[in-house]
């Protein structure tokens, strides 16, 4: 049996008449009817449920076609069309989609971001073959869905409100992770070796920072421990006087870094920021109480780091190892590929755009912008991630609207 692999898609949790049904739509690309085209598959309780395939005209419209069956039979032109799809587009699908086989049958269009119509449309045929027991007035006509999950849907509730229910939703979520007992210490790694680097030795903390691009976090923030295991030291000078040295310590298998190139140079270059700018000692970058704007541009500078691994420093030195930071309300979040996902599929974000996003985080929580990062970095790893997101069981599913199309390009930082 061949295994089909999708691509993305998004999970549904729906309120049908008090009962909860839980929906699964995928999203790939196959060659059917003599050409490349977008295909999905929805689940209704984990049953295969209804199929769609991209429209000819896909590429304007981002549409896809799906048989309406209520037998096991196609539905003819001329049949009457079952009621709960009179809302629906209804065209025939030889029409729509040219190929050999394509069936002169009744077809639903819907966009592929159709999220209620792809929900309704394989609701009504779970009803239609019995795989539903749900009361039997409902199999007359299927109201539109009203809520995916227990959160309103945003037809019913003002976009504002949406946001705003995200938001304190993402600043409940970051309480929960920063419920550690008061004075433990923050753990980066598994390693504690390397937790203990990484709070005692300011330049190791730069040198994570640097590391924390493209690969997962832990193994970023393990490197300046596994650089002084290969060198022996991990003394800026040094470093920035021996750039072979570190290019070896990083290609070394393991390699420390996917950027086995790039990453040498933007090592030694930060070690002669440190060296040169100021006197050897990384902890002189935020030893003067710095406000959290300043704080970041002093990042910034770094070759390597830039915005996002900028805002995500001072929200750490801040937070985790309580460095001294004013005018938090300064603070930012770090365009990462999770919060990414998070601020479109949630809707707080209209656009994929640094910028937008800075600016909605700070229109959402003034005081802090920046605390909204970590709970939405972390809901983006755990939950939220790339193809089809786990919204069951994420955090955020009471609130969320669950726009899974919106973050369908995003696929790396």
């Amino acid at each position: 049996m061949d295994l089909e692999h999708f691509e993305r898609g998004w999970i549904a949790i729906v309120k049908v008449d008090g009962d909860e049904v839980h929906v699964r739509h995928g999203i790939c690309e196959r060659f059917v009817y003599g050409c490349q085209r977008r295909r999905s598959v929805t689940w209704v309780e984990g049953q295969p449920t209804v199929e769609g395939v991209g429209a000819d005209d896909f590429d304007r419209s981002s549409a896809l076609l799906s048989l309406i069956k209520i037998s096991k039979r196609h539905l003819r032109l001329g049949d009457a069309v079952p009621a709960g799809y009179q809302s629906f587009p209804v065209v025939v699908m030889a029409e729509e989609v040219t190929g050999a086989y394509s069936p002169r049958s009744l077809a639903v269009k819907l966009r592929q971001d159709d999220i209620d119509g792809w929900t309704r449309h394989a609701l009504l045929r779970a009803l239609a073959w019995g795989r539903l027991r749900i009361r039997s007035r409902l199999r007359k006509s299927l109201p539109p869905v009203a809520a995916i999950g227990p959160a309103p849907s945003s037809s019913a509730v003002a976009p504002g409100d949406v946001r705003a229910a995200v938001a304190a939703a993402l600043l409940d979520y970051a309480r929960t992770l920063s419920s550690k007992p008061q004075g433990s210490a923050v753990e980066f790694t598994p390693d504690q070796a390397a937790n203990e680097l990484l709070r005692d030795n300011p330049f190791a903390f730069v040198v994570a920072v640097l590391f924390d691009q493209g690969v997962p976090a832990e193994r970023a923030w393990l490197a300046p421990h596994l650089i002084r295991s290969r060198l022996g030291h991990l003394d800026p000078e040094r470093i920035a006087a021996d750039e072979s040295s570190i290019k070896e310590a990083i290609a070394q298998k393991p390699k420390l870094h996917r950027y086995v190139n790039r990453m040498p140079r933007w090592l030694v270059l930060a070690a002669r920021r440190v060296t040169e700018e100021y006197m050897g000692d990384a902890s002189a970058i935020w030893a003067d109480r710095p406000s959290a704007d300043e704080l970041q541009r002093r990042f910034d500078a770094f070759v390597g780091i830039g915005q996002k691994k900028a805002a995500m420093a001072v929200e750490i030195l801040e937070r985790d190892l309580d460095v001294p930071v004013k005018d938090l309300d300064r603070s930012d979040v770090a365009y990462d590929v999770h919060l990414r996902r998070v601020f479109l599929r949630t809707r707080l974000a209209d656009r994929d755009n640094p910028d937008h996003m800075i600016t909605v985080a700070r229109e959402l929580y003034p005081s802090r912008p920046g605390q909204l990062d970590l709970p939405a970095w972390h809901i983006g790893r755990r939950w939220c991630h790339a193809g089809i997101p786990d919204c069951i069981n994420c955090f955020l599913t009471n609130v969320c609207p669950k726009d899974i199309e919106r973050a369908a390009r995003v696929t790396s930082g």
